[in-house]
């Protein structure tokens, strides 16, 4: 990536973002979901992305673990995030980081040290395993370094694909799809896509947002955050902020809303 952090490249027309998504794979999965009039959704969708890119560099949250390209930095980050606000992690992060500047480091702490680090983030014994695990897998298999594969970043207990994902894309660049329960809502929403009960753990739902994803680091960056950070301030579970959606055109859920006609909105689980 060459871009200015945190968010990437944020200024793209609509020609550039249709000539590095895949419209007609993103249609076939659409049809998966019971999208009406597929064709038509995606490609509404497709042009909003550079509104959307627009809000980002506007609205867009700042975060130390946006800095950075350090995949250490990232994928620390990412544990902490798990089933955590951003606010939360961001009044630790950097106590964590002169703790654990390293795997090595991290594999020399006692449990019971990390659990005091991470215990405001809350799932204390979940977290401190897991983190735990990441010390003594990175030490023994890969010498102290951060693995360089979405399936070996996933070898720790409890990590998953987001966080891989999400480590290989925001620090190294390659662009591929992030999929939770946010970025399926919003998807779902905007789409009228039929979210499954577990979105993350559905190819489907995988190969729709890789084929909607930019097949450009930074865009992809970009487009990832804004689907992130859209979910977090404007696109919320409960009272989404739909007037203020800088996507709002190509919204399924808006539109079925606004009608009136709420029951025919297809919303994503929460």
């Amino acid at each position: 990536m060459n871009s200015s952090l945190p968010f990437g490249n944020t200024s793209v027309c609509v020609n550039t973002i249709e000539s590095l998504v895949d419209s007609e794979q993103a249609v076939s999965q659409a049809n998966k979901g019971n999208v009406d009039q597929p064709e038509k959704r995606i490609q509404r969708f497709i042009e909003a992305i550079p509104e959307l890119l627009d809000w980002l560099e506007d609205c867009g949250r700042s975060y130390p673990w946006r800095e950075t390209t350090d995949p250490w930095e990232v994928y620390l980050a990412e544990i902490l995030l798990q089933r955590t606000r951003g606010d939360a992690v961001e009044k630790i992060y950097s106590d964590v980081l002169q703790k654990f500047p390293d795997p090595d480091a991290l594999a020399r702490t006692s449990e019971g040290e990390i659990e005091d680090l991470v215990r405001s983030l809350g799932f204390v014994n979940h977290r401190t395993r897991t983190l735990a695990d990441v010390g003594k897998i990175f030490t023994e298999e890969f010498n102290g370094e951060i693995p360089d594969s979405v399936e070996e970043l996933k070898k720790p207990w409890r990590v998953g694909d987001y966080s891989a994902r999400a480590t290989q894309l925001f620090a190294r660049g390659q662009p591929m799809a992030l999929v939770d329960a946010n970025f399926a809502r919003v998807i779902g929403r905007i789409l009228g896509y039929e979210m499954p009960s577990q979105p993350h753990k559905s190819d489907d739902v995988y190969a729709l947002l890789e084929a909607l994803t930019p097949d450009d680091p930074d865009i992809a960056r970009s487009f990832n955050l804004a689907i992130l950070d859209l979910g977090a301030m404007v696109c919320t579970p409960k009272n989404p902020d739909c007037q203020s959606c800088p996507v709002n055109s190509a919204c399924d859920y808006y539109d079925s809303n606004r009608s009136g006609d709420d029951s025919s909105s297809k919303e994503s689980p929460k």
